[in-house]
């Protein structure tokens, strides 16, 4: 084997093991450098084929010049030779040049007349299997756009640790399915239902808003119909804790004559809830968790 040979080996061997180690050590910066201007160009040039066969195209007729000489065709009545004519073709949504993020891409599609964005979401997974990625998701914010967001490897096999939140209310008890934090903000919607299949993770829900409140000052209350063994541990914590029946008949009447109280306070500051009062007139703010609603 000449030298020539073996130093191109080792060119190839030490570039194939420094991609590799660039990919593997810091992602981001190789995603960006590398891997994202190569699948821009993958998308937007296969795009036409991934759209025909998702079925995202609509039929339009378009003048077809031909060069090739005495071509003849058909008018349904008789044969005559002709360069111009009118053929169906298939067209194929605009999409505009996909953008980076941290988990992949998204790119925006200008719908076609007719289209509308469940038609994108129906063939989600198909696009993912098109285009080799882990996920496509499916959003819109404006009229006849649809926006496809991919993540290219499952963002929740490493899970840093959340940050966390500030403000009060407000609890980051997780990340999302897109690798950005799951946040449950009360102000916005004080009410929560979550249901779901054994062992799917509803009691470690629980557990992770306890945790994220504890720091904040507001008062806790817990309705644990499975005997106290999921609330107990926090109830030093706790403002109230119920593990049976009978008390939680007499949790639910102090519960309620404390709403009444806090709406007579309201009424009287001819406010629509307590946090229009004055900050010293406010009271402090109560959450109830009930684990086993349906028990309770």
């Amino acid at each position: 084997m000449s030298d020539g040979l073996l130093l191109t080996l080792g060119v190839l061997a030490t570039s194939v093991a420094g991609l590799w180690a660039w990919r593997r050590w810091h992602y981001r910066s190789f995603w960006l450098c590398l891997g994202y201007p190569l699948t821009a160009v993958t998308v937007r040039f296969t795009w036409r084929k991934v759209a025909i066969g998702c079925g995202l195209t609509k039929k339009r007729q378009r003048f077809w010049f031909s060069a090739v000489p005495g071509l003849i065709s058909s008018t349904g009545l008789v044969r005559v030779r002709r360069r111009l004519q009118r053929v169906a073709v298939d067209t194929k949504p605009w999409m505009w040049l996909p953008m980076p993020t941290r988990h992949g891409w998204r790119v925006t599609i200008r719908l076609l007349e007719g289209q509308i964005p469940e038609d994108y979401a129906e063939v989600a997974d198909r696009l993912a299997h098109s285009w080799r990625v882990h996920a496509v998701r499916v959003s819109s914010t404006k009229r006849g756009r649809v926006t496809l967001a991919a993540t290219t490897r499952d963002p929740l096999v490493r899970i840093s640790q959340v940050p966390v939140s500030t403000e009060l209310l407000k609890v980051t008890v997780g990340r999302l399915e897109t690798g950005s934090p799951w946040v449950i903000d009360f102000r916005t919607v004080p009410h929560w239902l979550n249901a779901s299949a054994t062992q799917s993770g509803k009691s470690n829900l629980a557990n992770a808003l306890i945790i994220g409140l504890s720091p904040q000052p507001v008062a806790l209350v817990g309705f644990d119909l499975k005997g106290g063994v999921e609330f107990t541990p926090y109830e030093r914590r706790l403002s109230a804790l119920a593990t049976s029946r009978t008390e939680c008949v007499g949790l639910l009447d102090d519960l309620v004559a404390l709403m009444a109280d806090r709406m007579a306070a309201c009424r009287t500051a001819g406010a629509r809830n307590i946090w229009q009062l004055s900050s010293d007139r406010r009271p402090v703010p109560v959450v109830v968790l009930v684990d086993e609603l349906a028990e309770l």
